[in-house]
């Protein structure tokens, strides 16, 4: 048997020709403390980061869902408020209102009733004063002035009357068939058979349509 003769010491080993199995592996190092602590922030901030869009994509679409129901119910609060709110109505104007007179039929030297329907014109609700001080009939015959409410007034000197917006009220005056002239004096007498005309005004100007023809 032929000695093999040794290697010389602290030379690797060759691989014979032909030999495939593989040389010895480098051991791995392992990462040092301060790389695993920076790997463990950067995930954990990218894991807060991934949480913050969930929360805000599902608040999103939450919002989405419920904003056009809440628009319209603030509506209908804001309209109810404002229709249950306090209502400070203005004096109705002249032109704001239309008035129908119908007088009662009657014979000469008898009393006269006048209904006056007085209607709101406007856009909102209004105070018409149907007192004997601004609220005035006048009876005339061509260019005679016969009678006025203002003349010997029955009626209370201030009469208010809420009107709504489109809607009328009614209220009546009498005429006792008499001339009148201005501060009453007494002694006037009966209007005479024929026909009359009878006129309405608001404060001093007349009202729009307030005309009637009657005949004693």
């Amino acid at each position: 048997m032929t000695p093999t003769p040794d290697r010389p010491a602290g030379r690797p080993t060759r691989p014979a020709p032909g030999d495939t199995r593989p040389g010895p592996r480098t051991p791995r190092r392992r990462p040092s403390r301060a790389v695993i602590i920076r790997r463990r922030i950067v995930a954990l901030l990218i894991l807060l980061a991934v949480i913050a869009l969930l929360v805000w994509g599902v608040t999103a679409v939450v919002g989405l869902l419920t904003g056009g129901d809440d628009a319209p119910a603030a509506e209908q609060v804001t309209a109810a408020e404002t229709e249950t709110g306090p209502v400070d109505p203005q004096p109705c104007q002249s032109r704001d209102l239309e008035v129908d007179l119908a007088p009662t039929a009657a014979a000469a030297g008898k009393p006269v009733t006048f209904d006056v329907t007085l209607r709101n014109t406007s856009q909102a609700a209004c105070l018409a004063d149907a007192g004997r001080e601004t609220l005035v009939l006048t009876v005339s015959s061509g260019e005679d002035r016969v009678w006025s409410s203002a003349d010997c007034p029955a009626e209370p000197a201030k009469r208010a009357l809420l009107i709504d917006s489109g809607d009328t009220v009614k209220t009546t005056l009498t005429w006792d068939g008499s001339r009148s002239a201005q501060g009453c004096p007494g002694g006037q007498r009966a209007a005479g058979g024929g026909t009359y005309r009878v006129t309405a005004s608001l404060d001093g100007a007349m009202l729009p349509g307030a005309e009637a023809t009657f005949t004693l």
